[in-house]
């Protein structure tokens, strides 16, 4: 694979992989992510034989950087949207076990039992 076909296809997985973490779409990003990962692999190729040749053209050094500059945009993206999926599922499910009924045995935070809990003395 020469060069400049690797890189139009990590910059169309790239495409791909944005539009599904903007959807939010866990199936379509987790493709996408596989297909990306793919193609960058090679891109790496690519760019080992092309680096043995000689000079990489001006043009495709700005593509290879745009990729780079766009690989951290996804990166950041793909961070808040685990972090937003992590606040909802705390929301759905219910506190650890060990939160909820671990002091209420007598343990090092008893006083932090509810009141409904504790026994009347």
């Amino acid at each position: 694979m020469q060069l400049e076909d690797a890189l139009t296809a990590v910059e169309h997985q790239l495409e791909s992989v944005s539009k599904a973490l903007l959807a939010a779409d866990p199936q379509a990003l987790e493709s996408g992510s596989t297909q990306l990962r793919d193609a960058a692999a090679q891109l790496s190729q690519a760019m080992v034989q092309i680096s043995r040749q000689g000079v990489v053209p001006a043009d495709l050094q700005k593509r290879l950087q745009a990729i780079g500059a766009l690989l951290g945009v996804q990166r950041e993206s793909l961070a808040r949207l685990a972090a937003l999926t992590e606040r909802q599922a705390a929301g759905l499910l219910p506190p650890d076990a060990a939160a909820t009924y671990g002091s209420a045995m007598g343990g090092r935070n008893a006083g932090s039992v509810a009141r409904i809990y504790r026994s009347a003395s």
